[in-house]
């Protein structure tokens, strides 16, 4: 009976094992991209609808007048001077509202079309948090979108128990809905450049995957039904 009992297990551990390996295949090729993937977090707040505060640095550029240039700080007012032009509002609004309101300015003194670069560096470190099976779970400085490969990499990616097809992006409060993502499924299928992005605010939670302990579980339970059966007759 021991002999049964031995081989069934280890032919119960072969078939986990095996039935793994795709698994790990793919979690060893996700584990690579996040340590190779990551790419220096830049300050500059590039998304549109960011909002500028006070203290937040302005760097404006307009193409072929230089008059115009200007690298400022948004003053406790809310307001920066732009060279020519004077006092302009910038607190409170996104960075697409202020390009918008500065060529409008700037259409009172050139003719033609208005071309001009806008920089916004936040002045208050924004951050997103990682959690869960990563090799540093903290929170991280980020003023930028950034993939979640990325994301992860900051962490110092993942730990070997990790479940990589159930990570959550929760955004907007631990309330709302979480954004669930299967990273194994955009390397198996080679999309990695849809990988879903995060922002600033966000929390990433990796989980740890249990299912390997789970079937084993189950399995020892039934086998320890079907030994206890057999004894019962011997």
């Amino acid at each position: 009976m021991r002999t049964f009992f031995t081989v069934t297990a280890l032919a119960a551990a072969a078939l986990l094992l095996a039935g793994c390996r795709s698994d790990n295949l793919s979690k060893d090729s996700i584990t690579q991209i996040i340590r190779s993937g990551s790419r220096p977090i830049q300050a500059e707040a590039k998304s549109d609808d960011y909002v500028i505060r006070q203290g937040d640095q302005i760097k404006l550029e307009v193409w072929g007048y230089p008059e115009f240039n200007t690298e400022t700080v948004v003053k406790e007012l809310g307001t920066v001077t732009i060279p020519n032009i004077g006092e302009v509002s910038a607190a409170g609004l996104t960075k697409d509202q202020f390009r918008q309101q500065v060529m409008t300015k700037l259409a009172e003194y050139i003719q033609g079309e208005v071309k001009l670069s806008l920089a916004v560096i936040s002045a208050i470190p924004q951050k997103i948090t990682i959690i869960g099976a990563v090799t540093r779970q903290e929170n991280y400085p980020l003023s930028n979108e950034v993939t979640l490969v990325e994301a992860l990499s900051m962490a110092g990616g993942t730990t070997p128990e990790s479940d990589l097809r159930a990570v959550k992006i929760l955004r907007g409060g631990l309330s709302s809905q979480p954004i669930e993502v299967d990273l194994t499924y955009y390397v198996e299928q080679g999309n990695i450049e849809s990988i879903p992005i995060v922002r600033p605010g966000d929390t990433i939670w990796v989980p740890r995957n249990e299912n390997l302990m789970r079937e084993l579980s189950l399995y020892f339970r039934d086998v320890i039904f079907i030994f206890g059966f057999f004894q019962l007759f011997n």
